[in-house]
């Protein structure tokens, strides 16, 4: 039987890693220490949205997704 930790690990994430205005890997955050789970995460380079912290979090947990730098 598979646990909903196994499936949530399944799911590919929501958080954009490449922007898909401009290409960058960038990102900006005020203050992500302090900030709510729904603040919004935005591109470094040219301000779009790539997602929000509570994504960007739930993609460094899964730490051996597809992404590994």
């Amino acid at each position: 039987m598979i646990s909903a930790e196994d499936m949530a690990a399944r799911e590919p994430s929501r958080f954009k890693i490449v922007c898909e205005d401009c290409g960058s890997l960038s990102i900006k955050v005020a203050d992500p220490a302090n900030s709510p789970n729904a603040t919004l995460v935005r591109c470094g380079r040219c301000n779009a949205v790539r997602g929000t912290l509570e994504e960007l979090h739930d993609l460094a947990r899964r730490g051996n997704d597809v992404f590994e730098f």
